[in-house]
């Protein structure tokens, strides 16, 4: 079994270009565009190492790119590991950051979803580190917990950056989706 995680921007729109003031909903166009991008990423992969769909997806419950692949996991079946900042309660109802929601939109449906196979609540002091906020600990988790590490990144952000940052240090970063097919020239 493989176990995979990605990170990614919770602003997936800006991501397309495209001004979203309701960080309450996707706009749909951008969603479904990502969604198409990541899946069909994932199953060339899937079929390029020969993985049978033998496969956990590990998400960070984050608006955007982490919930895309929750989703993504619902959709095919596939199981789903969950690395929540701090716990649910917090997370789920956790403030605004900068005015946006960063925390699933569908943070219940994926709760429900059957096929979890674990969901870590994920403290500041993850295996006795002390890290800044819960969040880049529940990065380190989900590398800890990961054979590989995607990456759907199209400008700066400093959660993503510091989850590539920490796969790149366990030698579990794979590469970015939007520019990957380069990168697959290469194997």
């Amino acid at each position: 079994m493989m176990k995979i995680a990605i990170t990614g921007h919770t602003n997936i729109e800006k991501t397309k270009n495209v001004f979203n003031t309701d960080s309450e909903k996707y706009n749909q166009a951008v969603l479904m565009a990502i969604m198409d991008e990541i899946e069909t990423f994932l199953f060339n992969y899937i079929k390029d190492k020969d993985i049978n769909n033998d496969i956990t997806l590990i998400s960070g419950m984050a608006r955007g790119i982490d919930e895309i692949f929750a989703l993504i996991a619902i959709k095919n079946n596939f199981n789903l590991i969950l690395c929540i900042p701090n716990s649910i309660k917090w997370h789920k109802n956790r403030s605004y950051s900068r005015g946006s929601r960063v925390q699933a939109i569908f943070y219940d449906k994926i709760l429900r979803y059957k096929n979890i196979t674990e969901i870590h609540e994920i403290k500041k002091d993850y295996k006795n580190n002390s890290f800044w906020c819960a969040n880049m600990a529940r990065n380190q988790a989900m590398v800890d917990l990961s054979d590989i590490v995607f990456s759907y990144k199209s400008y700066d952000s400093t959660g993503t950056d510091d989850c590539i940052k920490r796969a790149k240090e366990s030698k579990k970063y794979f590469g970015n989706i939007p520019k990957i097919e380069s990168f697959l020239d290469d194997f």
